[in-house]
């Protein structure tokens, strides 16, 4: 049997023991800065996941959806940061498999991420575009996760609106609503991502934004929110938004 014979398991099996190996005796620790102690790593570096992705990467092709959602959630469920993303590289092309009956599966999968290098590759892309194809049943998703008690979900449930969602200006009322939920939220990397969601919204609606961020510094909202909002505002305008 060849590995593009393999079944689920067979391959999930070559992939982790490729992953270990690319971190055996590395120096680095991957993701050293990642807080949570529920986050697992192998040590391995970009390149090294590029590695295994690019060897493994015609026998995840020739499986069929029922068997690349299974590789897919087996990688995910395990809770090591490197397998977590050789599952979200399957699972990007299938965007329109997350249908609103099938939300439920992808709750699932974001409750397994325990790091912020997860959480911003999955909503940079995977969510991403589940929002996109499925707006109204997952922002009702991404709302319950915005109350949610931990803090990785809370987190995606304002990076979500950043980047490419944030330049369409689309969700920006949905995703100011987000983030003025949180605004007082005691863990830094939630609030960092507050105020990346509203760097990156100022970049489509920069007097609606300037306006929040200068009505937080006034109700003594933290600076890591309000200063990473304006990190791109110059001169006169920087000026204005700290006067307040």
């Amino acid at each position: 049997m060849n590995q593009y014979q393999l079944d689920v398991v067979g391959l999930h099996q070559m992939i982790v023991a490729d992953l270990v190996e690319e971190g055996r005796d590395s120096p680095y620790v991957a993701d050293a800065n990642e807080p949570d102690p529920r986050y697992n790593s192998y040590g391995v570096r970009a390149d090294g996941k590029k590695r295994v992705i690019k060897k493994h990467r015609a026998a995840i092709r020739t499986l069929s959806v029922d068997e690349k959602l299974a590789l897919a959630y087996k990688l995910i469920n395990s809770r090591y940061g490197e397998q977590q993303s050789v599952g979200l590289f399957i699972l990007e092309p299938m965007a329109t498999y997350f249908t609103p009956d099938k939300l439920d599966e992808l709750d699932s999968l974001v409750r397994c991420l325990h790091g912020w290098s997860k959480i911003d590759a999955f909503t940079g892309s995977l969510l991403r575009d589940v929002l996109l194809a499925q707006p109204d049943a997952f922002i009702k998703l991404v709302e319950s996760w915005n109350r949610d008690e931990d803090m990785w979900l809370r987190r995606a449930s304002v990076v979500l609106f950043t980047r490419k969602i944030a330049r369409s200006g689309a969700f920006n009322t949905v995703g100011l609503a987000m983030c003025d939920n949180l605004i007082f939220d005691q863990e830094n990397l939630v609030q960092k991502g507050v105020g990346w969601a509203l760097k990156d919204m100022l970049r489509s609606d920069k007097a609606r934004i300037v306006a929040y961020v200068k009505a937080l510094r006034t109700r003594g909202v933290s600076s890591v929110i309000t200063l990473y909002a304006i990190r791109e505002l110059k001169g006169e305008e920087r000026a204005e938004v700290l006067s307040a």
